[in-house]
């Protein structure tokens, strides 16, 4: 069973009927103020997370690029050839209504 949180959202302006609308003092927080933004920072947090990614070698590169290629024509092969039987089938149907 799951308990519910303790913590509580502030209630919105009019939202309960009272007060005209205004916001009170108590209820209003201050704006966050955004980090300017440092592309030297940004750069270096890039090329961390470069070097953690695991590169795949020229072999493994190769030899997915290939498998990729002979599924690519079987595929196409496939459905040139499903293609076609429908073809074939559309046009027999339609010869006999002629």
């Amino acid at each position: 069973m799951a308990k519910a949180g303790k913590t509580r959202q502030p209630a919105r302006a009019g939202a309960s009927g009272q007060g005209s609308g205004s916001a009170s003092a108590a209820g209003a927080t201050a704006p966050v103020r955004k980090k300017p933004f440092n592309p030297f920072r940004f750069i270096g947090e890039v090329r961390q997370e470069g070097r953690k990614v695991t590169w795949t070698s020229r072999n493994e590169t190769i030899v997915s690029s290939i498998f990729v290629l002979i599924l690519s024509v079987i595929a196409a092969v496939f459905f040139f050839g499903v293609d076609s039987l429908i073809g074939l089938i559309v046009n027999f149907l339609l010869g006999l209504g002629a």
